[in-house]
């Protein structure tokens, strides 16, 4: 039996991952991937998961698991006590469920198909250009959408909980922490107050912010 091993690339969504573990005080080794071994033609990666996708983390008994929201609700289970999910009994338990999903399945997924939009497309840059636009333009509408849905000063307002770390992390993506300021201030807000959290600055830095 060994213990964590979390794989990922320097400012990806690995990040959310790390910072959870850090939150709950459960030890984890980080492997860092080059960029251009990302994705389906990954070396690295093949023998763990051959969609090659970041966070992937191998478990102290081998196994593989993947996307970060399950690995958030697994060290929930190990670690309650770090609160990254509210518990059972807690009025924002749904509320914590339903955007979480929506986070990684709607907002994140923008990324999947935006970030590399050629690859969906045979190589056509014309028509990846389209896609990248739309994609960034579909997700500052979700973003405009969530606003409206968000507490203060936590996503679910007084009870902390991982959607906090999704909202810092995504913000040094596209469109960008100055783009918050100004359509989403209220999430802007929860990620200001989370870049003050000593595991997120150890983690930022880490990953080169």
């Amino acid at each position: 039996m060994g213990g964590y091993r979390l794989y990922g690339a320097k400012g990806s969504g690995a990040m959310i991952v790390e910072i959870a573990f850090a939150r709950a005080k459960v030890p984890v080794e980080c492997v860092d991937l080059a960029w251009d071994d990302i994705g389906w033609n990954s070396r690295a990666l093949a023998p763990l998961n051959p969609l090659g996708q970041v966070p992937t983390l191998v478990m102290p008994d081998g196994s593989v698991m993947t996307e970060s929201a399950a690995i958030v609700l697994h060290l929930h289970d190990i670690a309650p006590a770090a609160q990254l999910v509210p518990p059972p009994d807690h009025p924002q338990r749904s509320a914590f469920q339903r955007w979480l999903v929506f986070l990684v399945s709607a907002v994140y997924s923008t990324f999947t198909y935006g970030d590399d939009p050629k690859r969906w497309l045979g190589g056509d840059e014309a028509a990846a250009k389209v896609l990248r636009e739309s994609t960034d333009s579909h997700r500052e509408m979700l973003w405009r959408h969530l606003e409206t849905q968000v507490g203060s000063p936590w996503f679910l307002g007084d009870a902390w909980s991982a959607l906090d770390i999704y909202v810092w992390q995504m913000q040094f993506w596209r469109p960008g922490r100055n783009w918050f300021v100004e359509r989403c201030p209220k999430l802007r807000a929860i990620g200001a107050a989370m870049s003050d959290d000593p595991h997120c600055k150890a983690v930022a830095k880490r990953n080169g912010f």
